[in-house]
């Protein structure tokens, strides 16, 4: 097997192996242990067949059956042995392996990243794959690789014809193997791609399930997990079957070896040159020179596929991660507020910019929102603030320094942030909120804030009751508060919000709106929003469409000097209009 290219490959494994060199060299000494106890029982059995055929039935003789029961003993003790030295390197690989793909994970850039949430499953469901088949598939295969070599040589001891014959056999194994390796290396390569298909397409509907329902959605995705399905089975049908031809022939290449050594064997007694007891010797060690060869077509598609897993992983770690352009990075946030000076970004795959030739300055404490039309860039603009956009061209300067110097961590740490599609994770609400580890009175005042310290009180367990995955128990305002709270805990000198009061309701929204504002004069506020009334009480107001800046300034005055602005309130201030005018007609 090759190494891969990538960090992550056999050295890496090895090198893993090699933190706890101790018990690799116990296990290694168990190993050869097991060879020398495994020789007794054979022996053993020549010499005693040996002396019964000789008429010889002597106190020795019972010497030499107490010593191959007693070898049978030893061969479990060491297999005893063996086995909990490989749980325990078992346990470390496992966590050395799991922890290095989860902290890339975290820290790999997203903005050019290639990966899929199913391929991503996928690697960490090789993992397991791969520590079996390091510790477990190839100790067992270098036993019985050494066991067959040391077989080979006591054959050869008994009789040299004998064990030439067993020799002329090797090279038909050797084409027989090599000829099967590309075809299987393909052929799991194939599969491994098609089960990260699967689990995409499962992780996709496990997590869209409400939607799946409530728009009737059963029957097409079923459709569609049938057909990956298909493809997964169809792939896996095809590594199967080049492991069964190839096992097909080792079987019979195997028979072949077996009647080899008896029509050898029966010739040599016969001409006198090999023992009865020799002979029985031949044929019980013979048995650990053909068993490898019959289950080598299960190790020869296992290796395969954790080569390819391997390689798969490797790619994966080889993705670029989130690094500061300067070294060491910057964690110091001076003042200055934020700069952007001809800042243009084009996502890959599409020809409009998401951002063209922007350039403005931003103070360093104030409110300033953000308008436009959906696909104007202003979601874009944030994520290039937050630093999840890198491949942007012109410059972003916050604090006075350029945003690519900063260690991306520390800086967001720095920001509040509010997305438009609230995330919630599994755990407690004290675990949602406390990522930077405020006091509890912080914790407490930022729940007020949000308009959440009612529901707290209501909860059986407070703060330490479990939400659930995703937060599904909250609803959607209530989500969208405690990712309020979550910012506000931070008391950041940045932040940034995307539509916060999306899923509020009107009255709600203006409460929340209002402390917002009240909050963001002791910092800089960045808010998007459609609500234009929210927008209308912010120091600065950006106009964004089609990525290009096209008004900056209050309210009236945009009124009065941008034609998208003023239709923008227009269409505002109707669409406010008309709810109240029903009230008003149900009233009457």
């Amino acid at each position: 097997m090759r190494a891969d290219r990538s960090s992550f490959g056999w050295r890496w494994l090895g090198r893993s192996l090699a933190l706890r060199r101790g018990q690799v060299a116990r296990l290694l000494l168990a190993i050869a242990a097991g060879y020398g106890v495994g020789l007794v029982f054979p022996v053993a059995t020549q010499r005693i067949v040996d002396a019964i055929v000789a008429g010889r039935a002597d106190l020795p003789l019972l010497g030499l059956a107490v010593l191959a029961l007693l070898s049978i003993g030893a061969e479990v003790a060491l297999t005893a042995f063996r086995g909990r030295l490989i749980i325990e390197l078992a346990v470390h690989l496992d966590r050395r392996m799991s922890r290095r793909v989860f902290a890339h994970l975290l820290r790999v850039r997203i903005d050019g990243a290639n990966f899929k949430s199913g391929e991503v499953l996928n690697h960490f469901q090789q993992v397991t794959k791969i520590r079996d088949f390091v510790l477990h598939q190839i100790p067992n295969s270098v036993i019985d690789a050494g066991g067959a070599l040391v077989a080979f040589g006591l054959v050869f001891y008994y009789d040299l014809a004998v064990g030439l014959a067993l020799a002329a056999a090797a090279p038909v194994i050797v084409v027989i193997a090599s000829n099967q390796i590309s075809g299987i290396w393909k052929s799991a390569k194939a599969y491994y791609q098609a089960v990260s298909v699967r689990d995409g397409t499962l992780a996709e509907t496990v997590n869209g399930l409400p939607t799946v329902k409530a728009l009737a959605l059963e029957g097409p995705r079923m459709r569609r997990w049938n057909a990956v399905i298909a493809s997964v089975l169809g792939e896996l049908s095809a590594v199967m079957d080049l492991q069964r031809r190839y096992g097909l022939r080792s079987q019979a290449v195997s028979r072949a070896v077996t009647l080899l050594v008896i029509g050898v064997g029966c010739w040599r007694i016969y001409g006198g040159h090999l023992t009865v007891g020799e002979f029985l010797a031949i044929q019980v060690v013979s048995a650990r020179i053909t068993g490898p060869l019959l289950s080598s077509a299960d190790i020869l598609r296992m290796a395969q596929e954790v080569n390819v897993a391997i390689r798969e992983i490797g790619s994966f770690l080889d993705l670029p991660r989130e690094r500061a352009s300067r070294h060491p990075p910057l964690r110091r946030l001076g003042r200055g507020g934020i700069r952007l000076d001809g800042v243009s970004l084009t996502y890959p795959g599409t020809a409009r910019p998401a951002l063209q030739d922007l350039s403005t300055v931003l103070p360093e404490r104030g409110i300033v929102a953000i308008v436009g039309r959906n696909g104007s860039g202003k979601s874009t603009l944030l994520r290039i603030l937050l630093g999840l956009q890198r491949d942007y061209s012109g410059r972003v300067e916050i604090g006075g320094a350029d945003l690519r110097d900063y260690d991306p961590r520390w800086l967001r740490g720095r920001i509040g942030t509010v997305d438009q599609d609230t995330m919630l994770f599994s755990g407690s609400l004290r675990e949602n909120l406390a990522g930077q580890r405020p006091d509890a009175a912080s914790i407490e005042a930022a729940l007020r804030f949000a308009g959440l310290g009612a529901l707290v009180e209501t909860l059986p367990q407070g703060l330490d009751t479990a939400l659930g995955e995703g937060g599904r128990t909250l609803s959607g305002g209530q989500r969208q508060r405690l990712s309020i709270a979550r910012a506000v805990v931070r008391n950041p000198p940045v932040a940034l919000l995307d539509e916060p009061t999306a899923f509020l309701d009107p009255e709600a929204a203006l409460a929340l709106e209002r402390n917002l504002t009240a909050w963001g004069r002791d910092r800089l506020l960045i808010l998007v929003t459609h609500h234009l009334a929210a927008a209308r009480q912010a120091d600065r107001i950006l106009i964004l469409d089609g990525g290009r800046l096209l008004g900056d300034g209050r309210h009236d005055d945009l009124l009065r000097e941008v034609p998208l602005y003023a239709a923008l309130w227009e269409d505002y201030t109707r669409s406010m209009a008309q709810p109240a005018g029903r009230e008003a007609e149900a009233v009457s």
